[in-house]
């Protein structure tokens, strides 16, 4: 195991393109996807129509200006220029208010705005949506207290007031990259580490040099396990560089115990790397083995593992597959660790599939290779 593994070092090391995967690739991975995704949603476009010109409605609006959700671009003077801004996309939302809007509230009837959403983006429209109907309540709710507090005073009524305080854990600011970040390092370690692999067996296949393996007196387990322990070493490796800068450029903090986090990620790197081997027996040129590694880990690591859509609203089938995908279960441990500062009394059932998962594939890896040259 450790020739093998001395052989692999030496390879690596020669190899550029691998260099690169290692210690460039990641990072590139974690600047964009951090940079990139973003849940947040700031400075939407918006043009008013303000059709009653009262102090009412300007009181309205300013609350809309000085809102960071939202950035007024043109007070339009018709319903054709706001049409226009939205059809151009000068603008996402359009408001109206109608002419009677202060007449309406200073007679304590209820008045109506319009609010027009462009829903070719409809994450952006959604909340958008939201913003916006929770602004409007607060202005609604600042008109009816001060006409509780006309009522009060005239009919000396005591009326003890309910208010809300929330208490918002784990991401009290309600950042987007707090969340994005633990999953970005899943998914970069989950391509990483099978990619890695997934050329290792078929490059001697493709170089020639299967024929002194099958030749030699080792075992097929000892040349998986020395096959994959300098891929783990580096991966590891990597791994630890995505933490660092996923620390100093985003100032991610590991809430919980840092210790924990390396020995939860040491079997999820085996178990992908173990993945990586067993797509290596089972093609036969590099190409094939770098595109299978792909689409095994990239696609299920993205789409399936609740990185970017939550598997609670995904078709039944799709939440039955994503069972399979060992990202999934990490993902839900980092944000443990990161966001909530967790044990392992909270998440000992994801890792143990972990394990299961690596050694599973490692075992399949095995018995697939066979040392016959057919």
């Amino acid at each position: 195991m450790l020739a093998i593994a001395r052989k692999e070092f030496i390879q690596i090391r020669r190899d550029k393109a691998t260099i690169y995967m290692v210690f460039i690739f990641p990072l590139m991975m974690l600047i964009l996807y951090g940079f990139g995704i973003r849940y947040d949603v700031k400075y939407v476009p918006m043009t008013i129509l303000d059709q009653d010109r009262s102090t009412d409605s300007r009181q309205y609006i300013e609350r809309f200006s000085k809102s960071t959700y939202f950035r007024i671009v043109r007070h339009a003077e018709n319903y054709d220029e706001l049409q226009d801004d939205i059809d151009r996309g000068r603008a996402r939302i359009g408001m109206v208010i109608p002419p009677n809007f202060g007449e309406r509230i200073s007679s304590n009837r209820e008045a109506t705005v319009q609010v027009i959403l462009d829903g070719s983006d409809n994450n952006t429209a959604t909340i958008s949506l939201s913003y916006f109907t929770s602004i409007t309540r607060e202005y609604s709710s600042f008109i009816m207290l001060n006409q509780m507090e006309s009522l009060i005073q005239r009919t000396n009524l005591s009326v003890p007031p309910v208010e809300m305080e929330p208490r918002i854990w784990f991401n009290p600011e309600l950042k987007s990259v707090q969340f994005i970040v633990p999953g970005i390092i899943a998914v970069i370690m989950m391509i990483i580490g099978t990619v890695l692999t997934a050329v290792t067996i078929v490059k001697e296949k493709e170089q020639g040099t299967i024929e002194q393996i099958v030749s030699s007196p080792i075992k097929r387990y000892e040349l998986m396990v020395g096959k994959v322990l300098p891929y783990a070493a580096l991966a590891y490796l990597d791994f630890l560089i995505i933490v660092l800068a996923s620390y100093f450029i985003f100032g991610v903090h590991i809430k919980g115990s840092v210790v924990l986090l390396f020995v939860v990620a040491f079997f999820y790197l085996w178990g992908v790397l173990g993945m990586g081997v067993l797509v290596s027996t089972t093609t036969q040129t590099q190409i094939a083995a770098m595109f299978t590694a792909i689409m095994l880990s990239m696609l299920p690591s993205i789409l399936l593992s609740g990185f970017i859509f939550p598997i609670r609203q995904m078709p039944y089938v799709l939440q039955v597959i994503t069972v399979i995908v060992p990202a999934r279960y990490f993902i839900e441990i980092l944000r443990d660790i990161y966001l909530k500062g967790l044990g392992l009394e909270s998440f000992w059932q994801p890792l143990l599939y972990i394990i299961l998962f690596g050694i599973a594939v490692m075992v399949l890896a095995v018995r697939r290779f066979k040392k016959t040259l057919d």
